[in-house]
């Protein structure tokens, strides 16, 4: 059967909203027991404004010029066919119609569940610490109140502290001049010298060996006032371990006389002698002529120092400070008797041991004073005690070197200055002698402490010493 033989006869009904009916079924939907569903259908009449037909989603408009081709006139026998038209306005460009989402901030993705990240918040960065801030020590000048501890004479002057008054004052015996013949000039002063002296006519009948302290002539009366007004100082003690006031001369030129032992000052005399167990650090040295040095053992090492704290407690109970104690200022005699004295500032042969802090200022021992009479100008048994501490560190290392030997004067004031600044922690000390005990050397330092009420007073410091040489017998050989 041939395609144009074939006849097609379907009841169409036009709908008004475009679709054709074909028995009840919209367009697309044929009968099967109808003969036309044995043929695709297309349609080619239908409305072109068909509000359900859509192309790319969008609705097609019909085109304003008519059909190119003609459509065959209405027959009952014809089916119409909605054809589309092929000049259908094109979509809009793809850019028009999708908008790029905006640009995601460079930020921290959010957090989503399930798979939130723990991002630790990182405090912000600690700022450098700051250098800390330069150390400045004031010069000598500037820090230091010096005052004069040197009399007349040329040695150091005792002195009463300002609330105490002076004891009643003992008789001491009118010498003549006469008496005296020099034997050796040790130093000069200001105002005048310190000399050994044969002194005859003493009360014990026998020549005896004396310091005199002489007063130049022509002086003004303040000058002679200072220089008696020691004498009365002196005249107030009266201790087997302090040099004793034997006279005074009446006459001119004023003299002190004092007591002298035979053996010099302890500095000397410990530099004559080596340690009964000598170390790698303290061997025994020789004299010139080759013979070896005498021994002192460790306990007499400390009935030395014994006897010097004995001495210094009689001059705290009178409240009298001596303001230069050191080995120096120690005499040494028969039976290793000790006194406390005051004669070495004048000498040469101690020179090192003194320095001016400023150049208007007076010789001061920096190395054995408390930092209060330093940078203060404070005197008083308590800047004693310091200077004893320093005094047994040179009696136990037999006055081998100075004290603080690897600092120079400047090297001490600014050690000295931690404790003005309240960090007297960071002060340096001397260090532990060999030949001394753990118990002795805790004991020394206690005297450096920065407070001056911390620091034990010599009763306490005698004490300990005491307990220290229990049992000690002189075993000392003259």
């Amino acid at each position: 059967m041939k395609m144009k033989d074939l006849h097609i006869n379907m009841n169409l009904s036009q709908l008004s909203n475009g679709y054709s009916r074909a028995k009840g079924n919209l367009y697309g939907h044929v009968s099967m027991d109808e003969e036309a569903s044995a043929m695709y259908q297309e349609p080619y009449k239908g409305p072109l404004h068909n509000p359900g037909y859509h192309t790319l989603g969008h609705t097609v408009h019909p085109p304003d010029v008519p059909l190119k081709c003609p459509l065959p006139p209405d027959t009952d026998d014809s089916v119409d066919y909605a054809v589309p038209g092929m000049n259908v306005t094109p979509p809009p460009p793809f850019s028009d119609v999708y908008s790029p989402p905006p640009p995601v901030p460079l930020t921290r993705p959010p957090m989503t569940k399930g798979l939130a990240l723990d991002y630790p918040t990182l405090p912000p960065p600690t700022p450098p610490i700051p250098p800390p801030p330069k150390q400045h020590y004031f010069t000598a000048s500037q820090v230091c109140q010096p005052v004069s501890i040197q009399g007349p004479a040329g040695n150091v002057a005792f002195i009463v502290s300002e609330a105490s008054e002076l004891t009643q004052a003992r008789c001491v015996p009118d010498i003549a001049g006469k008496n005296l013949r020099v034997m050796e000039t040790l130093g000069e002063g200001v105002f005048g010298s310190i000399q050994v002296c044969e002194m005859r006519g003493a009360p014990s009948g026998e020549a005896e060996t004396v310091l005199v302290k002489c007063l130049n002539s022509r002086v003004d009366e303040a000058v002679r006032e200072e220089f008696l007004q020691e004498a009365q100082v002196l005249s107030c003690i009266s201790d087997i371990n302090v040099a004793q006031l034997v006279g005074l001369t009446s006459q001119e030129p004023l003299c002190i006389i004092h007591e002298y032992l035979q053996h010099g000052d302890l500095h000397q005399f410990l530099r004559r002698h080596a340690p009964e167990n000598p170390t790698s650090v303290m061997q025994r040295a020789a004299f010139k002529d080759g013979s070896e040095c005498p021994v002192l053992s460790y306990g007499a090492l400390v009935y030395i120092a014994t006897q010097v704290a004995s001495g210094m407690k009689h001059l705290e109970k009178l409240n009298i400070v001596h303001r230069d104690l050191a080995a120096r200022n120690c005499l040494v005699g028969e039976g290793l008797l000790v006194k406390v004295s005051d004669l070495a500032m004048s000498q040469n042969r101690y020179h090192r041991d003194y320095c001016r802090v400023s150049e208007d200022s007076t010789l001061l021992p920096v190395r054995w004073m408390a930092w209060e009479s330093v940078l203060q100008g404070r005197f008083s048994s308590k800047s004693d005690v310091w200077a004893f501490g320093v005094t047994l560190w040179e009696i136990l290392t037999l006055a081998r070197q100075q004290p603080y030997a690897e600092l120079s004067d400047d090297g001490v004031l600014e050690n000295v200055s931690h404790c003005c600044h309240g960090d007297g922690a960071a002060m340096m000390v001397l260090p532990q002698p060999p030949l001394c005990p753990r118990e002795m050397y805790d004991m020394m330092t206690a005297c450096w402490r920065p407070g001056d009420r911390q620091r034990p007073p010599f009763w306490e410091v005698l004490m300990f010493l005491q307990r220290k040489n229990l049992g000690y017998c002189l075993d000392y050989p003259e």
